[in-house]
């Protein structure tokens, strides 16, 4: 990883004197993740991670989830990750599954039928995303 881009991810010690400053409840971190699909495999780093969670008290969020394998995912919330953020990977299911439905055929699509179908495909990814990262059951 370049010297560049590591600086723009989180700071240990910066996110701690934040947390204490701030009195936030709950904390983005910059581990390696970014928003929207990434060019290569993801590399987070857990050691920073780790750090970051031995100074801060507060529970820790990661954005830019959407291709993050699901070994690194468990191992984020091991390391105290208790939010995991998705969303282009639920809207490019979304945006296939509307494709594949309006290419199908010269019949007319329903936008009913639409909404039904994306919202099934959707429901099938929070589900595995639910079992991968150990949240089935847990709502109470």
């Amino acid at each position: 990883m370049a010297d560049e881009s590591r600086d723009l991810l989180t700071d240990p010690d910066q996110a701690a004197e934040y947390v204490r400053r701030t009195g936030v409840e709950s904390l983005a971190v910059a581990i390696g993740n970014a928003h929207g699909f990434y060019k290569g495999v993801p590399k987070l780093d857990f050691q920073r991670l780790e750090a970051i969670r031995e100074k801060t008290p507060v529970p820790l969020v990661l954005h830019g989830g959407s291709g993050i394998s699901d070994d690194d995912f468990r191992q984020a919330i091991r390391l105290g990750i208790c939010k995991i953020n998705f969303y282009t990977e639920l809207n490019h299911v979304a945006s296939v599954k509307v494709r594949e439905m309006v290419t199908a055929g010269p019949k007319l699509v329903d936008a009913n039928d639409i909404s039904v179908e994306v919202k099934n495909a959707i429901k099938k990814v929070v589900i595995n995303r639910m079992e991968v990262l150990g949240s089935v059951g847990r709502c109470g």
